[in-house]
């Protein structure tokens, strides 16, 4: 069997700009028979996540509130890397420490996703951060209400399986940690 061949781009028909991502939407032809069809496209910047250890193996989460659920989740620290920014775990390492006021003594890339390629074009980079403490109280941007919240590393499952956790970027994150150090990359 192989593989399915790449549909053919035909042209880029509206393209609108909503600062955390870009709209296309695109006209494209189907390899196998030409059929045209219109599909909408998010390009996106990478984003990053990092599961934080303190130093007596407590994970550092956030609580904040999200529109898309309209409700307060628990997840890890993470968000998008900047435009200036060409090093992923030096993202990762800032959302931590702009979320929360942690900062660690070690850093390991976890692995990387995909967060939705059916449309978004960016990826997720996660990361494992080691002997983190906390210098400050966080430096959250305007729009950022986050609570802190330490939770011993052995009770993480629990959360998730008591739906505690639920967003899916962080779940990536956990399974790559839960695999162990490089697993995927």
């Amino acid at each position: 069997m192989s593989e399915p061949a790449p549909w053919k781009l035909l042209r880029t028909r509206a393209e609108r700009d909503f600062r955390i991502f870009t709209a296309r939407t695109l006209d494209v032809a189907d390899p196998r028979n030409g059929a045209e069809y219109v599909r909408t496209v998010l390009a996106c910047p990478d984003w990053v996540n990092i599961v934080a250890l303190t130093e007596d193996q407590r994970v550092v989460l956030v609580r904040q509130f999200r529109f898309g659920t309209w409700s307060n989740t628990l997840e890890i620290p993470g968000g998008m890397v900047d435009p200036h920014e060409t090093d992923v775990q030096a993202a990762a390492v800032r959302e931590l420490e702009e979320e929360t006021g942690f900062v660690p003594t070690s850093v390991e890339p976890l692995g990387i996703s995909h967060p939705n390629p059916a449309i978004q074009t960016n990826r997720l980079h996660s990361f494992l951060a080691r002997g983190c403490r906390r210098v400050h109280d966080g430096k959250q941007d305007g729009s950022e209400d986050i609570e802190v919240v330490l939770a011993a590393r052995a009770e993480v499952p629990r959360l998730v399986q008591s739906g505690q956790i639920t967003h899916s970027l962080v779940l990536a994150a956990l399974l790559y940690d839960a695999l162990g150090p490089g697993a995927l990359r």
